[in-house]
């Protein structure tokens, strides 16, 4: 403000402008990886690696940042442990961003949108993982405590003892009947688990091959509750006919008089008595007596005119049943020939406590964040009560948590019953009824509870409740209070604001209620039903009433294998299975399955190494007879036709989509139908062969000609597919193959659909080729829609590379061109590449005429881009070797370069250009083996010359980069890297320094100070060995009327760069003495 009395006023003006440094080497590094991976630290998913981070930008400052973010770098090995070099699951951009955060501390990385996770070879398609708190009953590693007694005499192998029994696990319906398991499976004595039901059912086979249930009245009558013995004292075997002897059962005596002389009538005679549950049998010659215990659990035996000691080998007295116990391994049951009670063979012991072999249910719940199973502790009881007494002896059920797990050991009907529940809500155990509004039928009524209490093993007697309702509305005040002067020690009872009806246990326990009126039925109380989800919330039926509990059954999947879920849509999948080949036939009209070739083999094109010689069951080959050759899967499929007319295998051409000898390669068919709404299709080849049906987006058969082959990528394996959920149209009808003109209404709806693209010559892409071909499809994608990565204002780099990936030159240098030309693009050449001059110059030139930088040419030119050859040998970070490729070794040798000199220094040579980050170099041979090399001269002049920078070994120095040459495709100073990142530099610096300039008046004044940045940046670029001369002009010579009435201002600089020495030429002369000192 303006100074109105006497006094001093300060204003700053500020006139330092200058220009900022450049931040210094920072590269764009540009990466493939799996998803979901583990931090580095071993916990938790590494955050660029999920799904929704895919293209975000990453800003890297160390290698623990990085591998902390993304994970540490994955590369693959066989099941030998050998490392699979140059594998297209192999993770080269992490690697090589890991190598150079070793000796710098910038750099951005950012991931492509796929899982190489998923590009893992599997034979069977994929499916996804499933939601997260999904429960699955591990049965391959569950243990059941099964123990079967022995009561054979101890000193007997075996006798006297509990041997463990591991029982079958059944899954599948299709190994029952009505819920019990079909005859035809398993053996005589065999357990097993019916595990397709919430019961867990346990069965036994019995001697006559029927399944029962164990615990039953059948399985107890399954084994011998009296069996004879050769070794009894005073035993011949002399049975007299009309003998007697005495069976009492409960205290009923039943009188057998035998009908024969051998053991075997008296078996008839005993099983015709007319006893229930009584029956007997010859085993091994002697009498076993079976019963089921209905009536008692033992039986007593007594001599008549028959001695039985002597005539079936059995003692006078008494015998227990088989039983069955179910106990922690510190009750062992008494079981043994001394004991009260001993029982026979057969009897059994679910030993229910981890210890000795016992039980121990797996029971997992898969965690969605960490992507992983985690164990769930299941113990065993007898009831709920039992569990509440031995989880939460002080809180009777009030502080359990939910999720918690127990198994109800439960003898039913049927079988031993063994039902998963889970702890559904903490605090109290409530039920509520329904609004009573018309009230309840008036009268004298009762229902009885039996609770819980905190500290006590079983439940309360049972208390009788008795309410008269009125037939009013005001019945719900009465059953409440009647409930609450029960005397009940943790039951209450209230009337919610809807004149509900609720009943409460305040410590979470459980309460049995037995409705003998039917009063709380019409107050609204019913039994939960699991499946239609009616009912009333926490109340189950049970066989005499209800049972109020915050226990509920466990939802489960029971299993062998993991459980999971229709794959995801999206899920990629690369098929490892070679030998299965769908190929179809072009019969003028439709296509059609490959048997329509008459007596082709009958089990389909023969996929080998050798040519065939016959047909697959022995038979004589015939025309049209198919061989496809895996003795070079690199280049696979190698495709022959048997020409029967010359005895001689003729190659197909893969290339050839237009004529009658041609094949195509496209998705035609999963299987012989569309399968049904929830099953997918299915079909073997052989049965492929024999159908004509089709997808309804397979190839139109009216685009191409008789005789043309079709091979079904769909079908076939060894490339990569993509689940695409509804991708079949229901509601339309099908235009291809035998189903034409049908609906598709019951089709399977999901379908895999190739995502290997072809090659562009039209045939297929197959094993490494479709696996990399699916990765640079998604590199590609990322670097020309990626918004982030073209923000050039708060995103500085200058360097740019894609490790591992040729085929992303041509999408780097546009996105340089974006970003107006401020990054060095550092290229790979192919990891396969080998090293003689033909195969260099080939590659180079592009003589194959590739359409994008591949393994089978160099396409792009541009002068800020680098390429160099060859890969190097290094070590992960587990310490594996591996082979990286040179982009690898140039990013760390640029940094380092950069950090003794300036950007307009070569990063080559034996001062700067030293590689320390790789001990050899070299190239991936056929058989997939690292082959290291040196370089030659010649070899490094067929580089050079093709704009390919050499790195190789030199004595004295190690490996060193020794080439510095752009791509560019002409001849200038831009041909020389050098020169492309000063320029690169200088454009950066001089933005810079003319934006402060934006809006500034235009005339002489600012023109001068601009002119005069400019010289000061350039004069410090001369001491700094960059350029020799600069010429700089901002004055009314280049500033005419017309530009500045257009409001534009032109800063016009030339100058002359620094050239590197690369070649050295010392000429030596001889001369005769005397002649130099006078010279």
């Amino acid at each position: 403000m303006a100074l109105v009395s006497p006094g001093v006023q300060v204003s700053v003006i500020d006139e330092s402008f200058y220009t900022p440094a450049e931040p210094g080497t920072v590269p764009m590094i540009f990466v493939a990886s799996a998803t979901d991976k583990t931090s580095s630290s071993g916990t938790g998913i590494a955050q660029g690696t999920t799904a929704a981070n895919a293209g975000k930008v990453y800003l890297m400052t160390s290698q623990r940042e990085l591998a902390e973010t993304f994970g540490d770098p994955i590369f693959k090995t066989d099941a030998n442990n050998n490392p699979i070099n140059g594998g297209e699951t192999n993770e080269y951009g992490l690697q090589a961003a890991y190598s150079y955060l070793g000796v710098a501390n910038r750099a951005y990385v950012v991931r492509a949108d796929v899982d190489l996770g998923q590009l893992e070879a599997t034979a069977t398609a994929p499916a996804a993982n499933p939601e997260s708190g999904t429960y699955w009953f591990d049965t391959a590693v569950s243990k059941f405590g099964i123990f079967e007694w022995n009561s054979a005499s101890a000193s007997t192998t075996g006798g006297q003892t509990f041997s463990n029994k591991i029982p079958h696990v059944i899954t599948s319906a299709t190994l029952l009947n009505a819920g019990v398991p079909k005859t035809s499976f398993g053996q005589a004595g065999d357990y097993a688990i019916v595990a397709t039901t919430d019961a867990n059912e346990m069965f036994y086979k019995k001697y006559d091959g029927s399944w029962v249930g164990v615990g039953s009245t059948a399985w107890v009558a399954s084994n011998p509750t009296v069996l004879g013995s050769t070794a009894t004292a005073g035993y011949t075997g002399t049975i007299g006919s009309g003998t007697t002897f005495t069976i009492t059962i409960n205290g009923g005596a039943t009188t057998i008089t035998t009908s024969g002389t051998t053991a075997t009538a008296v078996a008839s005679d005993i099983s015709g008595a007319g006893v229930s549950g009584l029956s007997a049998r010859v085993v091994g010659g002697i009498l076993a007596i079976y019963y089921d215990g209905s009536a008692d659990q033992d039986i007593q035996l007594g001599s008549g005119t028959l001695d039985i000691a002597i005539g079936l080998g059995i003692a006078t007295g008494t015998y227990y049943v088989p039983k069955l116990t179910t106990a922690p391994h510190t009750s062992v049951p008494a079981y043994k020939t001394g004991d009260t009670e001993s029982r026979p063979t057969g009897s059994l012991w679910v030993k229910t406590t981890t210890p000795n072999s016992g039980a121990k249910w797996s029971v997992k719940k898969f965690n969605g964040t960490t992507k992983l199973w985690e164990d769930i502790t299941a113990p065993i009881y007898s009831n709920a009560e039992t569990a509440l007494y031995n989880l939460d002896r002080t809180g009777g059920g009030v502080n359990l948590a939910v999720g918690n797990l127990y198994i109800d050991h439960y003898t039913g009907t049927n079988a031993l019953e063994q039902t998963i529940f889970r702890r559904e809500s903490t605090g109290s155990t409530k039920i509520t009824g329904t609004a009573i509004t018309t009230g309840i039928t008036a009268g004298s009524k009762t229902f009885t509870i039996a609770e819980s209490i905190v500290g006590q093993l079983a439940l309360n007697s049972a208390v009788t409740v008795s309410v008269t309702p009125t037939g009013a509305a005001t019945d719900a005040d009465l059953i409440a209070g009647a409930i609450n002067g029960s005397g009940f020690t943790n039951i209450v009872a209230s009337v919610d604001s809807q004149n509900r009806v609720s009943i409460e246990h305040n410590d979470g326990g459980e309460f049995d209620i037995v409705d003998t009126s039917g009063t709380l039925g019409e107050a609204g109380f019913t039994g939960y039903n699991y499946v239609t989800k009616a009912g009333t919330a926490n109340l189950y039926t049970t066989s005499t009433g209800f049972r109020a509990s915050n226990w509920k059954i466990l939802s489960y999947t029971a299993s062998a294998t993991a459980v999971t879920t229709t794959a995801a849509n999206g899920q990629l999948w690369y098929s490892s299975i070679v030998d299965e080949v769908d190929i179809m036939y072009h019969n003028g009209t439709i296509w059609k399955g490959y048997s329509a070739v008459s007596s082709s083999d009958p089990a389909g094109p023969q996929v080998k190494s050798t040519a065939p010689t016959t047909q697959s069951d022995g038979t004589a080959l015939v025309e049209g007879d198919l061989w496809i050759s895996t003795a070079d899967l690199e280049n696979y499929p190698t495709i022959y036709k048997w020409n029967a007319t010359s005895l001689k295998w003729i190659l197909v051409d893969k290339t050839d989509q237009t004529t009658e000898n041609g094949i195509l390669f496209a998705d035609a068919r999963y299987g012989t139908t569309g399968g049904t709404a929830t099953v997918a299709p299915t079909g073997t080849i052989v049965e492929l062969l024999a159908s004509d049906f089709l997808d309804t987006d397979a190839p139109d058969p009216a685009l191409y000609p008789k005789g043309m082959l079709l091979w079904n990528t769909r079908r076939s394996g060894f490339n990569v597919k993509k689940f695409t959920r509804n991708y079949v149209d229901v509601t339309a009808n099908n235009t291809r193959g035998s189903d034409s003109g049908s609906s598709m209404a019951a089709y399977y709806p999901h379908r895999w659909t190739t995502e290997s693209a072809n090659q562009v010559d039209g045939s297929g892409s197959f094993g490494r080729i479709a696996q990399k071909k699916v990765v640079v499809q998604s590199l590609q994608a990322m670097l020309n829609s990626n918004q982030e990565i073209r923000d050039d204002e708060s995103r500085l780099f200058n360097i740019m590379a894609t490790p591992g990936y040729p085929e992303l030159i041509g999408e780097m240098i546009s996105l340089n061109n974006d970003r107006g030309l401020s990054a060095f693009i550092v290229g790979d050449s192919p990891m396969r590449l080998t090293p003689d001059a033909t195969s260099l110059q080939n590659w180079a030139s592009n003589v194959n005429l590739a359409v994008e930088d591949n393994d089978n040419g160099l396409v792009s030119t541009d002068e800020y881009l680098g390429v160099f050859y060859p890969s190097g040998f290094t070590s992960d970070n587990f310490g594996n070797n591996v082979v990286v490729p040179s982009s690898h070794m140039m990013l760390r040798t640029i940094a380092l370069s950069d950090q003794v000199s300036f950007p307009w220094f070569a990063p080559a040579g034996t001062r700067r250009g030293g590689i320390t980050n790789a001990s050899s170099t070299g190239y991936i041979s056929n058989e997939g083996e690292f082959v290291s090399t040196a370089l030659n001269e010649g070899q490094r002049d067929t580089l050079y010359s093709n704009n390919v920078n050499p790195i190789t070994f030199i004595t004295g120095a190690g490996l060193v980069n020794y080439g510095q040459k752009t791509r560019f495709a002409g001849s200038s100073a831009l041909d020389r890297i050098n020169v492309a990142r000063l320029v690169i530099y200088m454009r950066s610096q001089l933005n810079k320094l003319a934006r402060p300039y934006v809006f500034e008046p235009n005339d002489k004044i600012t023109r001068d100070e601009i002119k005069a940045q400019a010289e000061s940046l350039l004069l410090e670029l001369v001491g700094n060995r960059a350029i020799y001369d600069f010429l700089v002009v901002c004055d009314e010579s280049n500033n005419t009327p017309t530009r500045i009435d257009r409001n534009e201002l032109y800063l016009d600089i030339a100058i002359e760069p620094v050239k590197a020495v690369e070649f050295i030429y010392v000429p030596l002369r001889l001369k005769n003495t005397g002649e130099i000192a006078g010279l």
